[in-house]
């Protein structure tokens, strides 16, 4: 791919800001590592070069693909390096896709990682380098994850849990705990920092970038990049589109290694100020699972043991868990996210079936029970 002409870019980004253009003269590199995406890899290569801020190059990282994923990405515009040996999945990728391309950038460059499944709106870049121009001391940006289109509940209620969760990133002034595989922007300096320090500051093989045996290497690689010093964020303006699990099945299978991954991953870093709140978290997040079942059993026993019933004031309650449900759906639109924000049982019943996959992933995580991997 040609080298382009590098277009002005917007600094002064925060929330709710619009940031004024001037020229920024980095350099992006954008890599996609796929394994047999031949479905959906032209519309992200696609949404990378219609970017108002060019990058200079795509490059896919076809991973052992089985499928015309090589051939889509090339007719689609992207320059495509196959992977040689890689038994280490998404990490291991992106790991041979650093090692051949960053020679040729500096450090006040950027690279782009992306999930093969995803597509940025027309302004991402745009956007996230602005931020980074006004916040120096950025060591990545993560963009806003929206669910494409659901076409049935299960995917319904996976968008409704990502619109909450954009919600919430927000009410945090863009504090995130992991900066998102769908889409995330480094600086070169920091991961260059982040290689240099692995096997000495941080865990994990010298010289390499992301860990290659962690479940979730986005999360890792945050963690890493936070005990260097670095702050992380994310923004609603940085929107990046992404497939869902259009199964249970499939959603507990990913869910299980995200999860598992997280606390492996705390636990290598072990508690410090750095994971302090974010054990606390994984804590409240622990105790919040059990108070049903609790609750539950509590009223039974007060039925057979003293004979009473709830009070019918607690039904009052209801309206109040329904209003975050609805507001949050509007976000999402479509019909099925509004019947089920306002029906809030099937929200009340994800919420559950997630709590429950947090005990499982525990569960495996300490077994040492081997995971199979789901995107």
């Amino acid at each position: 791919m040609a080298v382009v002409e590098r277009a002005p870019t917007l600094v002064g980004a925060t929330a709710g800001d619009h940031p004024r253009s001037v020229p920024l003269p980095a350099r992006i590199i954008a890599l996609i590592p796929a394994h047999n995406e031949e479905d959906g890899i032209a519309a992200t290569v696609r949404s990378l070069l219609g970017q108002t801020r060019p990058v200079e190059r795509v490059v896919v990282m076809a991973d052992n693909c089985t499928d015309r994923t090589v051939e889509v990405a090339r007719a689609a515009g992207a320059e495509v390096h196959e992977t040689v040996e890689n038994r280490a999945k998404k990490a291991g990728a992106i790991n041979q896709g650093l090692d051949t391309y960053m020679a040729e950038l500096a450090d006040d460059d950027f690279v782009v990682c992306m999930d093969a499944d995803g597509a940025l709106e027309p302004d991402f870049l745009e956007q996230a380098l602005g931020i980074f121009e006004q916040r120096p001391d950025l060591g990545g940006l993560s963009g806003a994850v929206v669910a494409r289109d659901p076409q049935n509940t299960v995917e319904a209620l996976q968008a409704i849990e990502y619109a909450r969760g954009t919600r919430l990133m927000a009410r945090a002034g863009g504090a995130v705990h992991v900066l998102s595989g769908a889409c995330a922007v480094f600086p070169v300096r920091v991961l260059r920092h982040v290689a240099a320090a692995r096997g000495i500051d941080l865990p994990g093989e010298p010289g390499t970038w992301f860990m290659e045996h962690s479940l979730t290497e986005d999360y890792e690689l945050t963690l890493a990049i936070k005990k260097l010093g670095y702050e992380c964020t994310s923004t609603r303006r940085c929107r990046v589109v992404t497939d869902v699990m259009p199964t249970f099945d499939m959603l507990g299978e990913q869910r299980l290694r995200w999860y598992r991954g997280a606390m492996e991953s705390l636990w290598l870093y072990g508690w410090s100020r750095l994971t302090d709140r974010i054990w606390v978290q994984v804590g409240f997040t622990f105790f919040a699972s059990v108070l049903f079942p609790t609750a539950v059993v509590v009223l039974v026993a007060s039925y057979f043991v003293w004979g009473t019933y709830p009070a019918w004031q607690f039904a009052l309650l209801l309206p109040v868990f329904t209003a975050e449900g609805v507001v949050v759906a509007r976000r999402v639109g479509g019909w099925r996210a509004q019947l089920l924000a306002w029906t809030f049982l099937p929200i009340w019943v994800y919420d559950n079936v997630l709590f429950v996959t947090y005990w499982r992933a525990l569960l495996r995580a300490t077994r040492r029970i081997p995971h199979a991997w789901v995107t």
